[in-house]
Parts: structure tokens; C-alpha cells; sequence
């Protein structure tokens, strides 16, 4: 593993780790755009990496706990940090980053760690003990999260997309629960679709694009939907928050309503919603900044139905952009000459708003790894109706082209010299231009019968569609009135495209794949269909032939015709939602890889010591300010390292919680019907008991509930012992604003149940009120044997990251189980629990006392009755005395109560 460097230069190396390289973009002309435009660019920039956890979260549900565990590591470990089973760690955290989560980013298979479980729990145990970090990850939590890294059957492979298995089973994609079936989604969905009248049929939603499937204790199915009120709201509202500061830089009315129609999707997370954000989006095409945010492509998913969130903000390339509109101009006549049946050409095809551009910020699933060129809305009867958009990313593709020069490539694999000066005088207009043409009128082109679903393909139509556009751009290439167009120099040009086309999907790209893997990833698959069908055709009539590793082509116009055969089959798949058939096509071309080839191909490959995937840092984009505190400027710079900016925005863009459907689900539970009856008839029991006069009293004294009868703490208990312990009756009656429910939804949740993030959101629903907050210390947190080490990890975490609402449950917490005997054994522990407790108490700024700081006060009185170390250390401390001669009148209480506590058990230990 290299070390990061700090190059400016585009297309330049940062790191390289396992078999990934990181290279530095830069955004042309950036410099010299008016500061509107740069805050537009920086506002929208901010949006995009609010979003960064949700992928995570999406590509497996431990995620951003193990991120969050091994970046605890890679930060606070003092050992040898050159020692194998470091550099292993290490090695494993930047392939978590780069992958956002702990499958191979390409290959979809699952890491193996480069370290032993021994060492990894070593250095989690020294970092708990020494500094008082990590403590969260322990017991049953811990041994869960160990398991995820170091079995290799579980979450084997974060998606599978073929085979005669349950596809959403094997997979690890974190898009429905782990009970719910390949079967049991596809019924869902189906009936969903079934369910929309013929009007919406016109017009449908992308069922499923948006939400997790999950599934009730009694096996009812139901999404939970990406909304701000829902299932990643955090991270939503803070990507909505910077939509708006952007909006009001927004370079037209029509910009600004794109803008305002994502807000209210994301509020909402209504389809319908999407639905005209999407053609707002895509009829604004003349903006110089444009910006891809949402739950978008569908690779991931087993079933091919639910969207990865990603962003991007570019700027337009003006003088490149004329090429796309070149061909865009000609939309009509590529649709009208292409190779496929009439029923399935569009009529009237929309043109297709194409521009090249300059990337300023990647995010979520766009980043590290980034395409080179996109082409939305996915929707096909958006398409249709009202075109689509497409750029060509220009200065990826730059970086990415003086990244690869010299690499010794077309040395190893392309041993004829003709062929390498073919592809020497024709590559770099060939590579962009079926970039062009595979975006800007692939995707758009062709259409689906009445009445066949966008999903009739299932987990086949990702390789599908792209095996679709890239025939479409492989038929034009070899056209005349490409040359016609000035897009291609002469008519000899296409057959560099060809050559590089068919060598890639036959042979370099499986450096790419693992000895004994197949070929999971969509565009992977898709390559391998083309190549593979292309040279079993031109193979049987002796146009081309492959000699080991060595592509021969001797004939490049009898392989046009295959092409238009294999699209126009393609197309028939899509238009007529013929499953059967493109799972026959996939399973037949696209899956396995010839053992002595690949092996071969390895070999080779090794020999040039070349990582075989790319991906990019980001320019860390800053605001200037004058004297004044006016924002003067946008700044891009190009400095930072890789794990720099990994660890940065692990800081500032941790907008979701560490289990975030955990969260949800107690946030916003979904009973069973059984939960239902047994709440509504738990419910009768208190209203039949209730007490008027009490409830008043406790109102009186600033104890708000929604609803409280007003019944005694002893009532309550002798109700919830005739209560089953259920997670599912517990999550439920504790999200109810009625005092008696919340109280006896803490006694009845089963302790086996309760992990970390059950326990931080239980917390952070009671911090407010004192009631809740001591019965859930004594009912709730007085059984978690966990309990005492969450409260010391709360108050812990670096103050520009932690919660301050748990900080007086935490103490609660403490408080009692120091009373029960507890002990705060280590050095580092005692050192920073009391400088927390006192740099709490030490706040002079209040008038009286905060709940924060008597339960502050609290725990430290409880402390110092079982620790006569404690008790000195305090009454000794020159800041009690301060305290004591000091004009606060709060901390002269704190001290007085502190000196009297502390000196009379001295006096009286009884």
C-alpha cells in the first residue's frame, strides 16, 4: 500500500491498495466562474455528500457500524502500525471506504480480512481500556459485527443476480429484511403494480425505488420509505437544507422549481412526487451547473428495482458539448435506421438533451469509483414522453486516459503492431464517441408494448439495458453518417472501437475478477453478452477467432450484422418484457469465465503491476471570507489525501445513525395485527383505571405527556408483569406519547433485543423528561449488562460528534450502576469521566442549575461513595475551592453539595 501523496496534477496517483488506485480530478475553469455560480456549485456539492451514509447503509446493514469501528482503530491505535496485521487493517478500511461498505465495489463478493480475529479484538480491547474508546462495541453487538468480517459465509456477496436460488436471500444489499423472500417481493410489487388503474399505468410510479421491504412479526409486508419523517431522514433533512441554499442560486426560474420538486419528494418520498421531479429535471436543459440527486440506478438490487442513492454536480463543457448535440440533432434518423423491429421503435423519439461536462463533486454510489457517462430519468415512459438527459464526463474520462498512459496493456494483450496502430491513431475519438452514443441515444432509444411493466425483466433487466445502449452505440459506430457528421474521421475508425470492445469483454476485464469467481456486475455481464455472442457467430464464418489471449479480427464488416441480430433481439426482450428469454441470453453468454483463460489473463496482468479499478478523491471546495465575515469566494483545492477526506467526511457528513433501520423501527414501529389487540386492550386497562386528579398534579409539575391516566408507579408494574416480553409490543407502546405505555414498554422489552442503537434511541426519546429518564435507567437500563459502558461511550465521543440530549440519561445510568456496585476500573476512564463531569458542572452561565448538570452532580456523588481515590481527588481539587470562593452562586451549590457529600461520608461511610 502507497502512501498518499499530495500532486495537484490531473489524472495523478493519491494511494493504491489492494487492487484499487486513487486519482485526483480537477475541475477546468472553475476559477473563473462568477461567485453565484461557484456558491451554486458549492451549495449543491454540499448536498451530495450529506447523502453519504444512506449508501452505506444500502449496500449492507452493518456498514456503518464496522466503519465506524475500524476508523476507532485506525485512528486511536498507538502499536506498531507497519506490523502485517495493522497494515491488513488498514488495507481493509480504505477497500470499506472506497466500496462504501465491506463488498468488492465491482465484483460484489466479500473481503477477506488480512488479519487475524485475535489481533483485531486486541486492538479494540487496548483501545476501550487505554482511551476509553470504542466501548460500545461489546458483548453479543461485537461477537455479530466479528462474525460479518471473519466467516466467510456470512453476507457472502452484497448482490446476486443469477442462479436458480432465492436471489434476495443470497443477497447482502441492504434493500429488504433478512426474512423477506425473492418470491415474497416480487408477489409485493406485482400486486402493487396490478393495483394502479390504466390512467397510471400511462404513467407509473418506479415502484420500489425509494424504500426498504420489511416484514411485521406475523409476515406482513411493508415498505419503509426513504422521507424525511422516515427511514433516512436525517440524512434527507440535512440534503434538503442545502437544497435550499441552493436553490437561491439557481440559474433560472426552471431551476429553481427542479430544485423545489426534489425538496418535496424527499419530504414526502411520494413517487408521484419523483415523477414530476424528474420531468422538471430533464425539460431544464439549458443550465452551465446541473446536478444528479436520488435514489437512482438499480444495479444493486438483486431484483433490479431499487435505487442507490448518488450525486453529482457538474459543469457544462460548451465547445465538447457541440459533439453531443450533433448527434442529439439527429435523433430521428438513428431511430428510424435502427436495426430493430418497427412495433418497438418510437414514432416521434424526443430529443435527447446531451452535454459534456466537468464533474465538481462526486457522492454516494457515483463515489470513489464514478461512471464516465449517464443517461436519466430511467423511467421509460419519461423517456418517451419527455426525453432524457445525458452527459459525458469529460474530465474523468482526462484523468482516467493519463492515468493509463504507459501502463504496458496493449503490450501484453495485443501483440499485433497493426492492431496497436489502429488503436493508437483511432482510440481517443472512438472511446468518447461511443460513450456519446450509448448515452445520448441508446438508452433513449426503442420502446416497451402497451401493457409490459418497466420490471418485467426482473434482476436480468440491468445487464440488459446496458448490453441494449451499447449495441445501439456499436451498430452507429461502423455507420457512414457518423463520418458524414464529422464525428468519425474516416470510415476505417470504428474499428478500433471494435477491437478495444470485444478484447474487453473476451479477455482484460477479467483482471478484474477473483480466480474461481463469475461475472456478477451488470456492465461486466453486459460486455461479456456482446463479446461472447459477437465471436461465436464471427468464429462459425471465420471473421474472428481467439488465439489464447490474442483477438485475430480479419473481417470488421461481417461483425456489424451480428450486432443489429443481437440488438434487435434485445430490444424484442425489453419491448415485449420476454423474461424467460433474457434470462436465457444472460445465463448462456454472461455468467462463467473459462478457468485456463482467466488464469492466463491473471498471469499476464500481474506481470505489469497496474491496479485494475480507478477511483478519485474530491476537491475539497471552501468558502473564503473577508474581514467582515462576506463570503468573497469558492475555493477548489486539490491537497487532500484519501484517507484524509474518507476521515473528514466521516466527521462532518455522519448524518445517519450507526444501525439506521434499527432506528426507524423504533422510531416508527410497524405491529402486527396480534401487537395491535394486545396494545388496544393494554390501553383499556389503564383508561379504566385512570385518575383525573393525578394526571392534573403532574402536569402541574411539568410532566407532559400527549395522554397520561394519572396511574401509580405500582398499577403499572403489576400491569406490565402480566405483559409478554416483546420487542414487537415494547417498540410499539413506546412510540405512543402515553406515559403509562412508555413506562411499561421499557419493563417488557426482552434484554436480548436491545442492542446499541435500540438503547441510543430509547435514550434520546426520554433525555427530556426526568420521569422517563429514571424509570428507563431503572427499569430499562438497570437489565443491559452493556448499559454502564453505552453511558461512558456517550459521554466519550468528541464533543463536535456527540449527542448532548443522552448526556443526562448517560449519567442516570451511571449513577445508579455505580450505586449497584459498578466500578470505573481504568486510569483513562476515571481521568476523562471526571474531566467531562466537572468541565459540565463548570458552566457559570446559567441561572440555576441544568437537568444536565444535577445529573451530572448526581453521578459524581454516587462515584464518590464507592471510590475513596475520588472522594480526595475532588475535595482536594483546586477548582472546588474556586467553585466555593467563586461569585456563581450555581457553583457554590454544586461545591457546597460536593464538600458536605463527600466530607460526611468520610465522617459517617454508613
Amino acid at each position: 500500500m502507497q502512501t498518499d501523496t499530495y500532486t495537484s496534477a490531473h489524472g495523478a496517483s493519491v494511494t493504491r491498495f489492494a487492487d484499487v488506485e486513487i486519482l485526483r480530478y480537477e475541475i477546468p475553469g472553475f476559477e473563473a466562474l462568477p461567485l453565484e455560480r461557484k456558491l451554486f456549485v458549492y451549495h449543491l456539492s454540499e448536498a451530495a455528500l450529506a447523502g453519504r451514509d444512506i449508501t452505506f447503509d444500502q449496500n449492507g446493514r452493518y456498514g456503518l457500524r464496522l466503519r465506524a469501528l475500524f476508523e476507532g482503530i485506525y485512528l486511536g491505535y498507538e502499536g506498531d502500525r507497519t506490523s502485517v496485521d495493522f497494515r491488513g487493517v488498514e488495507e481493509y478500511l480504505f477497500r470499506l471506504w472506497f466500496s462504501s461498505g465491506i463488498h468488492h465495489h465491482y465484483g460484489s463478493e466479500k473481503f477477506e480480512p488480512h488479519f487475524s480475529e485475535a489481533y483485531l479484538r486486541s486492538c479494540i480491547e487496548e483501545l476501550q481500556r487505554s482511551k476509553g474508546q470504542l466501548l460500545r462495541f461489546r458483548g453479543r453487538e461485537l461477537d455479530e459485527l466479528l462474525a460479518v468480517v471473519f466467516d466467510p459465509e456470512r453476507e457472502p456477496r452484497r448482490t446476486v443476480q443469477s442462479g436458480e436460488g432465492d436471489l434476495v436471500q443470497a443477497s447482502s444489499a441492504n434493500f429488504y429484511a433478512p426474512d423477506v423472500t425473492q418470491a415474497e417481493a416480487e408477489a409485493f410489487y406485482r400486486a402493487a403494480y396490478d393495483y394502479l388503474t390504466e390512467e397510471e399505468r400511462q404513467e407509473p410510479p418506479s415502484l420500489g425505488l425509494n424504500s426498504r421491504l420489511a416484514k411485521t412479526e406475523d409476515g406482513q409486508l411493508y415498505e419503509e420509505v426513504y422521507k424525511q419523517d422516515g427511514l433516512y431522514g436525517e440524512a434527507l433533512s440535512q440534503i434538503i437544507a442545502h437544497l435550499k441554499a441552493a436553490a437561491a442560486y439557481a440559474e433560472s426560474e426552471a431551476q429553481r422549481k427542479t430544485i423545489l420538486s426534489l425538496i418535496e419528494y424527499y419530504k414526502k418520498g411520494d413517487l408521484e412526487e419523483y415523477n414530476r421531479y424528474s420531468i422538471h429535471w430533464v425539460g431544464d436543459t439549458e443550465p452551465v451547473v446541473d446536478f444528479i440527486n436520488g435514489f437512482t440506478e438499480v444495479y444493486t438490487d438483486p431484483l433490479g428495482m431499487k435505487g442507490m442513492w448518488e450525486s453529482l454536480v457538474h459543469i457544462r463543457d460548451e465547445k465538447a458539448s457541440e459533439r453531443t448535440a450533433k448527434i442529439c440533432s439527429e435523433a430521428a434518423w438513428f431511430e428510424a435506421h435502427a436495426p430493430i423491429d418497427a412495433r418497438f421503435k418510437k414514432e416521434n423519439p424526443r430529443g435527447v438533451s446531451a452535454t459534456v461536462v466537468s464533474v465538481a463533486m462526486l457522492a454516494g454510489d457515483s463515489y470513489p469509483a464514478t461512471p464516465i457517462g449517464i443517461n436519466l430519468p430511467n423511467a421509460d415512459w419519461i423517456r418517451a414522453t419527455y426525453g432524457s438527459k445525458s452527459v459525458t464526463i469529460d474530465n474523468i474520462h482526462e484523468a482516467y486516459r493519463l492515468a493509463a498512459r504507459h501502463s504496458g496493456m496493449d503490450a501484453a494483450f495485443v501483440p499485433d503492431p497493426a492492431t496497436r496502430a489502429l488503436l493508437e491513431k483511432y482510440e481517443g475519438v472512438t472511446e468518447h464517441l461511443h460513450t456519446d452514443l450509448h448515452e445520448c441515444l441508446g438508452h433513449g432509444s426503442g420502446k416497451l408494448l402497451d401493457g409490459v411493466s418497466p420490471d418485467a425483466l426482473g434482476a436480468y433487466h440491468s445487464t440488459l439495458e446496458e448490453a441494449r445502449a451499447d449495441l445501439f452505440a456499436l451498430y452507429y459506430m461502423a455507420d457512414e453518417r457518423l463520418v458524414e457528421l464529422g464525428l468519425l474521421p474516416d470510415t476505417e475508425a470504428y474499428k478500433a472501437c471494435y477491437y478495444r470492445y470485444l478484447l474487453n469483454g473476451l479477455v482484460t476485464q477479467l483482471v478484474r475478477i477473483r480466480p474461481g469467481h463469475v461475472l456478477e456486475e451488470a456492465h461486466m455481464r453486459n460486455r461479456a453478452l456482446i463479446a461472447r455472442y459477437v465471436l461465436e457467430r464471427a468464429a462459425a464464418s471465420g471473421a474472428a477467432e481467439l488465439r489464447g489471449l490474442e483477438l485475430v479480427i480479419h473481417d470488421y464488416v461481417a461483425l456489424r450484422p451480428i450486432i443489429a441480430e443481437l440488438l434487435s433481439e434485445v430490444q424484442r426482450i425489453k419491448s415485449e418484457g420476454d423474461q424467460p428469454a433474457g434470462r436465457a441470453l444472460v445465463e448462456r453468454y454472461t455468467i462463467d469465465v473459462d478457468p485456463e483463460l482467466h488464469t492466463e489473463v491473471l498471469r499476464r496482468y500481474a506481470t505489469l503491476n497496474i491496479a485494475p479499478y480507478k477511483g478519485f478523491v474530491n476537491p475539497r471546495l471552501e468558502l473564503v471570507y473577508d474581514a467582515e465575515g462576506g463570503i468573497i469566494d469558492v475555493r477548489a483545492s486539490y491537497t487532500e489525501g484519501y484517507a484524509e477526506q474518507m476521515l473528514r467526511y466521516s466527521r462532518e457528513y455522519a448524518t445517519l445513525p450507526e444501525d439506521p433501520t434499527t432506528a426507524e423501527q423504533v422510531r416508527h414501529p410497524e405491529p402486527s395485527d396480534a401487537t395491535l389487540e394486545a396494545a388496544k386492550t393494554l390501553r383499556g386497562s389503564l383508561r379504566h383505571a385512570m385518575d383525573g386528579q393525578v394526571a392534573s398534579s403532574m402536569r402541574s409539575k411539568g410532566l407532559y405527556y400527549g395522554i397520561n391516566f394519572g396511574l401509580t408507579l405500582d398499577y403499572i408494574l403489576r400491569l406490565a408483569e402480566k405483559q409478554p416480553k416483546s420487542a414487537d409490543l415494547a417498540r410499539y407502546i413506546l412510540s405512543r406519547d402515553v406515559r403509562e405505555l412508555k413506562i411499561i414498554g421499557q419493563l417488557i422489552y426482552p434484554e436480548e433485543a436491545v442492542t446499541y442503537e435500540v438503547a441510543t434511541q430509547l435514550a434520546l426519546s426520554s433525555f427530556s423528561n426526568p420521569e422517563l429518564r429514571d424509570y428507563l435507567a431503572k427499569h430499562f437500563f438497570d437489565r443491559i449488562p452493556e448499559a454502564p459502558y453505552w453511558a461512558l461511550d456517550w459521554i466519550f465521543t468528541e464533543h463536535s460528534q456527540r449527542w448532548e440530549d443522552l448526556l443526562p440519561v448517560a449519567f442516570t445510568i451511571l449513577a445508579r450502576w455505580l450505586s449497584q456496585g459498578f466500578r470505573i476500573e481504568h486510569e483513562a476512564h476515571r481521568k476523562r469521566l471526571l474531566s467531562e463531569v466537572l468541565d459540565i458542572l463548570s458552566d457559570s452561565e446559567v441561572p440555576f442549575p441544568t437537568p444536565l448538570q444535577r445529573t451530572a452532580l448526581l453521578m459524581l456523588k454516587r462515584w464518590g461513595r464507592s471510590d475513596e481515590e475520588l472522594r480526595s481527588e475532588v475535595l482536594a481539587s483546586p477548582l472546588l475551592k474556586a467553585w466555593a470562593e467563586g461569585e456563581a452562586p450555581v457553583q457554590r451549590e454544586f461545591a457546597d453539595d460536593l464538600t458536605f457529600e463527600f466530607e460526611e461520608f468520610i465522617t459517617n461511610p454508613s
